[in-house]
């Protein structure tokens, strides 16, 4: 069966007993939409600690979305209390800065948020392609679902809406 690394950007506690992993890119208009209930209806399972968020950062290879592969390359793995947030935001900008030529994406997240090319990112966009691959995660995005450590399975947004209901209060 295949795992998944540690890889990726996480918003909650570890310990959570429900781990949704979404294989997402930041210019997919699909993902910023996932995300677009982040706040009604993710965050609070995430500070019930109910749940743990991981988003990993997929580099593909469409002409859609290569601007949110630029971007990728800029996000902190190591600072993520500082990156975190600045992901959530830039969904919610999406149009704002794709409209922009990569030149202008790079002074965009210079400017705007502090960031600077990421020199391991590369190594980390081969290991969420790798796990991509293993579950067959063709599209962005594509959300995995565990629950007390079982192994991540493809979930729905309704499937997880009802998981998200039924997770009994920590």
């Amino acid at each position: 069966m295949p795992t998944l690394s540690d890889t990726g950007f996480h918003f909650g506690s570890k310990e959570a007993p429900l781990k949704l992993t979404v294989m997402t890119n930041l210019a997919c208009p699909h993902c910023a939409n996932y995300l677009k209930n982040y706040e009604t209806e993710l965050l609070p399972a995430i500070e019930n600690k109910q749940l743990e968020l991981i988003l990993k950062p997929f580099d593909k290879p469409k002409v859609g979305l290569l601007k949110g592969n630029l971007v990728h390359l800029f996000l902190d793995y190591k600072d993520q209390a500082k990156t975190n947030p600045i992901i959530l935001q830039l969904f919610k900008d999406q149009a704002e800065w794709k409209a922009l030529n990569d030149s202008e994406i790079k002074t965009y997240l210079t400017d705007n948020y502090g960031l600077t090319v990421q020199p391991d990112n590369t190594e980390y966009s081969l290991t969420i392609t790798q796990e991509a691959i293993a579950f067959d995660a063709t599209s962005v995005p594509t959300a995995l679902f565990s629950k007390n450590g079982s192994t991540p399975i493809k979930i729905t947004q309704d499937d997880l809406n009802k998981e998200l209901e039924s997770a009994p209060a920590i």
